[in-house]
């Protein structure tokens, strides 16, 4: 039995809550004592957070880049510290459309070679990750990839419909990733412009923002847990289209396996983890630019047996390997082999 403390970015951050809280249950079920904080922001917050770093046997940092005097005195603290990410945080001034300093690599750089363990959320970051740790003559193992999972037990495949018109491309995700939908905007309009009489196509969109998406034919769903199930079940293709930089390579590719968990037959750009994710053709479609998209969308939506085809295989592939059963099993094997 171990005691673990982890320092995550908020309770209500959904990658606090997919990579870890709700893991917590699991990890209390192999006997180890589990301890949740906020990284604190003000200094009394962090004098209280050093005063009991030793009472720990392991401390995973959640995406956290520390600044050299907090790295070096949690290290003199507590040597076994891991670090956790599944974005570009080296990357953020990408993110933010600022000039690249550097100062967030850096940073990054010195959190991965100076901490017993890293848990990259896709093979890219682990990559990043096993270079800054690199050392002549010694291989490695302080780093696993551990993709954010879906709860399948909470999204079961979607119950099947009957035959209908009606085709549904969704896609979800917050404002802030509005521009890499937008970015099949004419792709988008072309279909819903080709198919208005007949096959009718909708785009749902469901977001903490409405898209401005011209000529295309749109249904707007604000963003609710209550309600994320029955949209995810109301998409008969789910797109995840990404622009290609530094930044995007990271991402976890969430929303994919969303709508690969759900059932939705899924197109997505060939970005990062989605490589990895999307088997072209056997559990999903990739589109690198508009034509790929247009014909990889146009082919689902005049083809309901291939849809449903990739529906199976992509839920398949969730429950195999990015449920949060495996993941559960694959971070208890790293933590216990990391004490």
């Amino acid at each position: 039995m171990a005691g673990i403390l982890f320092l995550i970015i908020g309770f209500h951050k959904p990658s606090s809550k997919k990579r870890i809280l709700d893991s917590i249950p699991f990890l209390e079920g192999r006997g180890h004592r589990v301890s949740v904080r906020e990284f604190p922001g003000g200094v009394a917050g962090r004098i209280g957070l050093f005063a009991e770093l030793g009472r720990h046997d392991l401390i995973m940092v959640q995406k956290k880049l520390l600044r050299p005097l907090q790295l070096s005195l949690m290290k003199a603290l507590n040597r076994s510290i891991l670090f956790d990410l599944d974005d570009a945080v080296m990357f953020h001034e990408i993110e933010r459309n600022e000039p690249v300093t550097g100062r967030f690599f850096t940073r990054f750089v010195r959190m991965a070679a100076s901490c017993k363990g890293v848990i990259a959320g896709n093979g890219y970051l682990a990559e990043f990750a096993r270079a800054a740790r690199m050392r002549p003559g010694v291989d490695d193992d302080g780093v696993v990839v551990l993709p954010t999972p879906v709860d399948t037990s909470l999204l079961p495949p979607r119950p099947q419909r009957s035959r209908s018109d009606r085709v549904v491309i969704g896609w979800i995700g917050t404002r802030g990733n509005l521009g890499h939908l937008m970015h099949i905007g004419g792709s988008l309009r072309t279909l819903c412009e080709r198919y208005n009489q007949g096959t009718q196509v909708v785009v749902k969109v469901v977001s903490d923002a409405r898209p401005d998406l011209p000529g295309v034919t749109m249904e707007y769903k604000p963003w609710s847990a209550e309600d994320e199930v029955a949209d995810l079940h109301s998409f008969d293709i789910g797109v995840m289209p990404l622009s290609d930089n530094l930044w995007t390579r990271g991402k976890g590719g969430y929303k994919l396996l969303q709508y690969m968990a759900a059932g939705a037959a899924s197109v997505a750009s060939p970005v990062g983890i989605n490589q990895e994710i999307v088997q072209h053709g056997e559990n999903g479609l990739l589109a690198r630019d508009q034509a790929q998209w247009e014909r990889g969308l146009e082919t689902l939506i005049t083809d309901r047996s291939l849809r449903d085809r990739l529906g199976k295989a992509g839920r398949e592939t969730v429950e195999r390997d990015y449920s949060l059963e495996a993941y559960n099993r694959r971070l208890a094997a790293f933590l216990e082999r990391m004490l």
